[in-house]
């Protein structure tokens, strides 16, 4: 192809595009968008297409053939039962005929899928295809019609609506927002609020609602806590409900606005409260005194109920008590304080700062300034102790979590009553010793969201103490901080930094000045969701493979109830009926149909049972058969299998559905990429798929819903998953493999879309920004820090405009992941927005190591390993190598990482001729010095060499900074030998180490450190949610403590051996970083090993080995990083001939 700017409109540079042309090849020109390409008078050429930007004109064109070649005509048509064109085209391919495939008029053909796969097989380049629709001459080769058309020399000829064209697959616009009555908030990523979206609800004002159900229009939906740690992922849904209907939405859990009758209300519910509409539940519903607005109502229902249901049915609070309640601003804390002021409770409460105290004691002046403490530390238990003379208080409101929760404890008086309304430790199960209980002190659980799953009786309960309060006076609106519906994201962060106080709110409309208006209905706009309706039955043809088997649970989750399942054999295994058994205690009635849909008597069949259980609102055909060889080998009997469970069945359910389902609202059928992009051996089947399509889109023109999807290969279930068990590679139309999970997560899009009769799914490698929907650095970085880009300096660094080490550790994922920018922990502490801008401007992207962004980097490859716990205590280890023990070869000791186990040394010691031993750091003393640690490798050595045999030392990573001080005491001592160092010295290990893990304190360097030890053995999801409670404990060994107790039931290792692995490792790299040689340069022959993708680049290239070693030779590259270059071969190659072993 020949690419330029207006070569038509410049005859020299037009025949020079021609002149270097090959056969068949094209010209794309780049023209004005007013030029006319039919007033030219280059008469020798075809145009082929154009196309208009906003710009300019793109045609492309190419040389016209001066007369057709003859080629053999083939007729493929569906009326044609017995497949009589299959020898014909088997005869052509065979003798590697140019052939011409071609189709008239037939709405419901398969030449498309047939044709694509042909292409992939040997010799189908040969091939071209005509499809033509409406009143165009017979084919022939020779009819003008069609020979102008063929001159152009096109693989792909299809004429339809009165033109020539093709099918081609473009790009899916972004479903468009629709409007509704009904929206809920929810993140579409759980743990990445940028992605919190409005999305489209099932319900409807005239929704018909169980009996005592009611419909409310909100007006003000608060948020909660518990709405924070949900959407952030630091509490998983199922803490919140069991139920898988529920889990997909749990945010939300009150609200504020009118019901059908008009009048103000506010209410309570278990989840989907942040919302425009609710099915309110009438026992946790209240009118609003006529004296509050709607937002001040919107401060009491869940504070209110929270604190009255923990201190009066649970803590049986009595007049004249103490009680101490922690975080005295927030919403619950100044309910709670309103309640105990109203028993005349002496109370106690904590605060985060003190502009919280001050703000607390101008809203509550009766409250002492000396039963004030700190929630951030443990000190408000001796303020406690020492206002009460060591009793304690009677009633504990705790939302504190770790050591706090426990401080808490210890604050409870004999008889005492702890109320616990946090759910963090709860959900990881964090241990509380039953001797805190002694003394007839009690625990209890406050969970709101369980009574509502509760019955009748308790809800009346909850609903007669708080009206009673609400008479009582004691029920006070507390102050409000308000977000309009589209800064979502912006309330989930401002309640997440902690800065708020009282209730945060979502204000979705405006409220009238009636006390009793029927609102005007409203709609909002969203993202589109798919629901299906409770009362229809849908059908899912294949619905017991793999496939249909998670197709059917996502109905279910989307609110199907009625399903009836095709199926040629029925429930053939155990996990099928697992799968049936949970839908049906959802409520979902279930039907296995064995009608043959090969049939139109089986389809009506199948339509009559799906019919008894309700109007058919969807009917789904998975249903798939393969009989997969080359064109060659097909015969009449494999395109017949392959077309009955599709094309067959599909066309008699396009029949049957017409005359007998007028509710029909889906009609799906699964396609395959086959069909759209060709598969060797896949004729009969790209055929079949593609018959198919045709069936949907002449659906779609009749006005019936059609929908073909286009499936790439899926992984994980299906014929797919079954056949990688046989060890089968599956690689179609150069696309990858998909996840069940990646199908369904687009089926919203594909169903809500109206524009196209057939889509597609496949793997692409399309970045998305996922930092607050930002599409450049500046942004995402300003959107992690909470700050606005505008109103900081643009020069000053991220350190000083609000980076934290925790921050910092998100930008820097955030930089890697989504825009390829790899910088170290010091380079991002010095960036500054201005440089982000230069970075975002050259798309220049930083590498630290490697080209891979996947690929570990920095300190991930040098703490990687947390070694074996049985073999822990052996001192020195022999590795096996290429010399037996017994053989007189020399002796290499070798110095491992800062794990301090040899078997990270095993891949390159195999390859060694020396009798190789792996001198190990046991995690016996944790806290051994430098000092100790040379002394204790000496005493090993020693051992096993004896005084007039060489020492060849092998030192990596961590393990130079001990080997070399070893090799030189043993210098001293009058060996001689050889040094060899593997991508380690003093100055590597430490420059690198203060780089990845400087942070501005000691309890950041601490979690840090930590959080970096615990990722070897734990999912990265409980690092994180166990980072915040590891940075507030009081110390290191604390600290170790929570990740002990994260670490059980995850892990095979001891908790002893955790605590003195992690142990280690702390001390380890707290000495390297400040460690400085001091011992006398080595004299022995030195060398240094060096992978070809570094730890770190602004070092000197010999790591500063020359000023230490007398005798330092130079410096060898190896392909790999890190890690992976002690597996290279050639490293121990060249060991084995610096030692003089070859």
């Amino acid at each position: 192809m020949v690419v330029g700017s207006k070569i038509l409109q410049r005859p020299t540079i037009f025949q020079q595009a021609l002149s270097a042309l090959k056969t068949n090849g094209f010209i794309l020109s780049r023209e004005d968008l007013e030029f006319n390409e039919n007033s030219t008078k280059l008469n020798n050429i075809d145009i082929l297409t154009t196309y208009n930007t906003d710009t300019e004109k793109i045609i492309l064109f190419r040389q016209s053939k001066t007369k057709n070649t003859t080629n053999k005509v083939i007729h493929v048509s569906n009326k044609d039962e017995d497949f009589g064109w299959l020898e014909r085209l088997q005869e052509a391919a065979k003798n590697d005929e140019h052939t011409i495939l071609y189709c008239q008029d037939e709405e419901e053909n398969g030449l498309m899928g047939l044709f694509n796969c042909i292409r992939k097989e040997p010799g189908g380049m040969n091939t071209k295809c005509v499809l033509t629709f409406g009143n165009v001459p017979p084919f022939s080769q020779s009819e003008p019609f069609y020979e102008r058309q063929l001159r152009k020399n096109m693989a792909v000829n299809v004429y339809k609506n009165g033109r020539w064209g093709t099918y081609r697959h473009l790009l899916m616009n972004n479903v468009e927002d629709v409007e509704s009555e009904h929206f809920y908030a929810n993140p579409l990523t759980r743990g990445d609020l940028s992605t919190i979206r409005w999305m489209e609800g099932e319900l409807r004002l005239n929704s018909i609602l169980p009996p005592g159900k009611t419909i409310v229009q909100i007006y003000y939906s608060p948020m909660n806590f518990r709405d924070v740690m949900t959407a952030s992922g630091r509490i998983s849904a199922d803490v919140i409900t069991m139920d898988r209907t529920k889990q997909e939405c749990v945010q939300g859990f009150e609200f504020v606005g009118r019901d059908m009758r008009g009048r103000r209300v506010m209410g309570m519910m278990d989840r989907k409260a942040l919302s425009t509409l609710v099915a309110a539940d009438q026992y946790m519903l209240w009118s609003i005194p006529d004296h509050w607005t709607m937002e001040e109502a919107g401060t009491i229902p869940i504070v209110y109920t929270t604190v009255l249901f923990a201190f009066i049915q649970l803590g049986k609070i009595r007049r004249g008590e103490s009680v101490l309640i922690h975080s005295g601003t927030g919403g619950v804390g100044q309910a709670a304080i309103n309640i105990a002021l109203s028993y005349g409770c002496e109370i106690f409460t904590t605060v985060g700062n003190s502009e919280k105290k001050q703000l607390l004691k101008k809203l509550f002046p009766k409250l002492k300034e000396s039963h004030i403490g700190c929630s951030r530390d443990i000190t408000f238990e001796e303020m406690v102790k020492k206002k009460t003379r060591g009793r304690g208080v009677d009633l504990v409101l705790n939302s504190l979590a770790d050591d706090k929760l426990i401080a808490s404890v210890r604050c409870l008086a004999p008889g005492g009553r702890f109320l616990e309304i946090g759910k963090f430790d709860l959900a990881k199960d964090s241990q509380l010793a039953l001797m805190f209980l002694e003394g007839e002190r009690s625990f209890h659980s406050v969970m709101m969201d369980l009574v509502m799953d509760s019955g009748t009786d308790v809800k009346k309960i909850v609903s007669d103490i708080f009206n009673q309060a609400l008479r009582s006076g004691a029920v006070k609106p507390l102050n409000t901080t308000v977000f309009s519906m589209n800064e979502m994201e912006q309330a989930f962060r401002f309640m997440a930094s902690g800065r708020h106080t009282g209730k945060v709110m979502i204000k979705i409309r405006d409220e009238e000045p009636e006390k009793i208006v029927l609102p005007k209905v409203t709609t909002f706009k969203g993202l589109p969701r798919y629901y299906c309706d409770s009362e229809r039955s849908y059908v899912i043809v294949g619905g017991l493979g793999g496939f249909g088997l998670e197709l059917a649970d996502w109905l279910v989750l989307r609110g199907a109830r009625r399903l009836i399942l095709n199926s040629r054999n029925g429930v053939q295994n155990g996990y099928q009926s697992y799968r049936m058994r949970i839908w049906k205690s959802y409520g979902t009635l279930l039907k296995i149909s064995t009608a043959d849909v090969t049939t139109e008597e089986g389809c009506n069949q199948l339509i009559s049972e799906a019919e008894e259980m309700g109007p058919v609102g969807g009917i789904f055909n998975l249903a798939v058969v393969l009989a997969d060889s080359l064109l060659e080998n097909q015969t009449k009997s494999s395109f017949e299998d392959s077309f009955n469970p599709k094309a067959v069945a599909t066309k008699h359910l396009d029949v049957v559905t017409r005359r007998r389902c007028p509710l029909l609202r889906d009609f799906v059928v699964f396609s395959s990429v086959v069909c759209g992009r060709g598969n060797t051996g896949q004729t009969n089947y790209g055929m079949a798929n593609s018959i198919m399509e045709r069936i949907c889109e002449k659906r779609k023109k009749d006005g019936f819903p059609g929908l073909a999807i286009e499936w790439g290969a899926v992984g994980d279930v299906g014929l797919v998953a079954n056949m990688q068990e046989l060890h089968t590679e599956i690689e179609i139309g150069g696309t990858l493999q998909q996840r069940i999970n990646s199908c369904l997560q687009v089926m919203d899009s594909f169903l809500r879309q109206k524009e196209s009769a057939i889509v597609s799914s496949i793997v692409v490698a399309e970045k998305k920004s996922g930092s607050g929907g930002a599409d450049n650095i500046v942004d995402a970085v300003a959107n992690i820090l909470g700050i606005k880009k505008q109103t900081v300096s643009a020069h000053a660094t991220l350190a000083e405009i609000g980076m934290d080490s925790m921050t910092a550790v998100e930008i820097k994922q955030t930089l890697e992941r989504e825009f390829e920018v790899f910088l170290t922990a010091q380079d991002i502490r010095n960036l500054t927005l201005t440089r982000l801008q230069e970075i975002q401007s050259s798309g220049e992207t930083t590498q630290l190591t490697s080209l891979d962004p996947h690929e570990p980097a920095g300190f991930q490859l040098v703490l990687r390993y947390i070694g074996d716990e049985a073999s822990c205590k052996i001192p020195i280890v022999r590795l096996a190598s290429l010399v037996e023990d017994e053989s007189d070869a020399p002796l290499v000791f070798c110095f491992p990482g800062i794990e301090g186990f040899a078997s990270t040394l095993k891949p390159m010691a195999a390859y060694l001729k020396a009798k190789v031993y792996g001198v190990q750091f046991c995690y016996d003393h944790p806290t051994s010095g430098h000092e100790d640690m040379v002394k204790e490798a000496i005493t090993k050595i020693e051992r096993i060499i004896k005084p007039n045999q060489p020492l060849h030392i092998i030192t990596y990573s961590w393990g130079t900074t001990i080997g070399l001080d070893t090799m030189s005491c043993m210098e001293e001592k009058g060996y001689k030998g050889t040094l060899t160092c593997i991508d380690g010295s003093p100055e590597l290990n430490s420059k690198m180490c203060q780089q990845e893990l400087t942070t501005d304190t000691e309890e950041e360097f601490e979690t840090i450190l930590l959080c970096h030890f615990m990722a070897l053995y734990m999912p990265y999801e409980i690092v994180k949610r166990n980072k915040e409670a590891m940075l507030t404990a009081s110390n290191l060994q604390d600290r170790i403590t929570v990740l002990i107790q994260a670490s059980k039931g995850a892990t095979s290792f001891s908790e002893e051996y955790l605590r003195a692995s992690a142990s280690a490792v702390y001390y380890r790299v707290k000495q390297v970083m400040s460690y400085e040689p001091k011992f006398k340069k080595i004299q022995s022959p030195a060398r240094l090993c060096k992978p070809s993708r570094t730890l770190m680049n602004n070092l000197t290239e010999d790591y500063g080995l020359s000023e230490i070693c007398n005798n330092f030779l130079g410096v060898s590259y190896f392909d790999g990083n890190h890690v992976s270059m002690l597996e290279n071969i050639k490293l121990a190659e060249s060991v084995n001939e610096f030692l003089g072993l070859n």
